[in-house]
């Protein structure tokens, strides 16, 4: 081109690869907005305890049938006197306890996981007080919120003696460790 054309030529090139400047205020980042509280108030402890004790309980139960028909079937075996008898009793009676913990696990998974993302932060414990699990964000909880949160949230706050679940009594938003690093609430449903 010469100088005298009335063409421009406009490059958007910045040395250095960086992107050409933004709008005072303009942040090209995703910031996260302030916390702003839930509309609904944050539950109690009792409820979380409860709700908590509830899901445990079921499951519990389930592993506790299995011991019962592992010491039957165990029994059974001893009692019939004859050393095939007492094996075939024990290797019943171990694939028994394992197959009922398998169950109770898949089980487990279920409430945890595919209940609470399904019912948006609420298992059949969590149901029965009420209560349920939200994002801080906002938005919906979904089934990775459900797995993290629950399963390796919980797993997190059981390492160092279960301080993680008694954090949540000193806490000014009842967060749990498990709540703050996976950034939830537990409130009122």
């Amino acid at each position: 081109m010469d100088q005298g054309s009335s063409a421009s030529v406009h490059f958007s090139y910045q040395p250095g690869g960086y992107p050409p400047p933004q709008q005072p205020g303009y942040t090209p980042y995703n910031v996260p907005p302030a916390w702003t509280p839930p509309t609904q108030p944050l539950a109690d402890l009792g409820p979380r305890i409860l709700a908590f004790l509830i899901d445990r309980f079921i499951f519990g139960a389930i592993i506790g049938v299995g011991y019962l028909l592992f010491i039957v079937i165990m029994l059974v075996g001893a009692s019939s006197g004859t050393e095939e008898g007492q094996t075939a009793g024990s290797i019943i009676g171990i694939l028994a306890l394992f197959g009922v913990i398998a169950i109770s696990l898949c089980l487990w998974l279920f409430n945890e996981v595919y209940l609470a993302g399904k019912n948006n932060g609420q298992t059949i414990g969590k149901k029965l007080m009420k209560i349920r699990i939200v994002k801080e964000a906002g938005g919906n909880f979904g089934y990775m919120d459900a797995f993290l949160r629950n399963v390796v949230g919980y797993w997190i706050s059981s390492l160092v003696c279960s301080l993680g679940f008694f954090w949540g009594l000193f806490d000014n938003r009842r967060q749990a460790w498990h709540d703050k690093i996976f950034h939830t609430l537990v409130v009122a449903a």
